[in-house]
C-alpha cells in the first residue's frame, strides 16, 4: 500500500482588510448562507450548533470590521415574528469568497 497516494492537500481560507484583522471565512459564510436559507440569525445558529449570542457578535465584529452591514434584522413584536435577511453586500461577499474556494480547491488538484 502506498501513503503517498492517499495524502491530500488541505487549506483554510480567509479573508483580511487592510489592517490585517480576520474578516470573513467559511464559518461566516456558513452562518450568511443559512441566515438566508431560514430567514432568521437564531435558527441559522441552532442549524450550525452555536448559539445566537456566539453568532450575532460574529456577525456583528465582521460588519465593524468592514463598515458595511451584512444582515437586515427585523424585530418582532411581543409574540415574536421577527426576522434576518443577507444584505446584497453580504451575498455578494459570500459568492466571492465561495469562487475564491472552489479556485483554490481547483488548484490544489493539479499539485503531486
Amino acid at each position: 500500500m502506498n501513503i503517498m497516494s492517499n495524502l491530500s492537500y488541505r487549506f483554510k481560507l480567509w479573508m483580511v482588510n487592510e489592517n490585517n484583522e480576520p474578516i470573513f471565512g467559511d464559518g461566516l459564510a456558513k452562518l450568511l448562507e443559512e441566515i438566508s436559507e431560514h430567514h432568521s440569525l437564531l435558527e441559522a445558529a441552532k442549524h450550525l450548533g452555536m448559539s445566537y449570542r456566539y453568532a450575532l457578535h460574529r456577525i456583528s465584529l465582521a460588519e465593524e470590521r468592514l463598515g458595511q452591514p451584512l444582515v437586515t434584522r427585523i424585530r418582532g413584536g411581543a409574540k415574536g415574528g421577527g426576522s434576518s435577511e443577507v444584505t446584497a453586500f453580504g451575498r455578494d461577499l459570500v459568492a466571492r469568497y465561495r469562487m475564491g474556494q472552489a479556485k483554490l480547491d481547483a488548484s490544489l488538484k493539479t499539485l503531486p
